[in-house]
């Protein structure tokens, strides 16, 4: 008797990618894309455990962008946001800070990161194995159609986000009262 096949994945999109390697050259990788983003960076974003030297580049990158024209949204966690931003302003303040930026909000948990840049780039960034916390492997893959994909879902978490945000900004305060 023979044992049935396994059935066969179905392909959802195919495109480019180019990988880059080392926690240095992931952060070069997304300022890159930040800096030739054409009308839009869109990023579900979970930071890395610490601060390093790349980071202002990043912010940097973003400030840049935004004084461009290009539309930039930015989902993150209320501690996420903290961990980055008091980074470089020991006294921030998240509410003041979310009052003003209103191109970054808040979600409760971040479970799958990505950025997508242009409708067509999409920023995929794998963990170390042995270093939780760090991103040692980035892919950027070249796909409308995984991006469309990965947008539906920021866009639909973008919508809710409103609505939870002031919750997650008292109990973030509750906690760090």
């Amino acid at each position: 008797m023979t044992a049935p096949s396994a059935p066969a994945p179905t392909v959802f999109a195919t495109g480019t990618s180019t990988s880059y390697v080392g926690n240095a050259d992931f952060h070069r990788c997304l300022v890159n894309l930040i800096d030739t983003a054409e009308s839009e960076v869109v990023d579900l974003v979970i930071p890395e455990t610490r601060p390093d030297e790349h980071d202002q580049f990043i912010l940097r990158a973003y400030g840049n962008a935004v004084r461009r024209g290009i539309t930039c949204k930015t989902l993150i966690a209320p501690e996420h946001l903290h961990l980055v931003q008091s980074t470089w302003d020991p006294n921030f303040d998240t509410r003041s800070f979310l009052s003003k930026v209103t191109h970054i909000r808040l979600i409760d948990r971040v479970n799958g990161p990505f950025t997508v840049v242009d409708r067509r780039k999409v920023l995929l960034n794998i963990q170390d194995a042995e270093e939780a916390g760090e991103y040692t492997t980035s892919v950027v893959v070249e796909d409308p159609a995984l991006a469309a994909h990965l947008l539906a879902t920021f866009d639909r978490l973008w919508q809710a986000a409103p609505t939870a945000q002031e919750r997650l900004l008292a109990r973030w305060e509750a906690r760090e009262g």
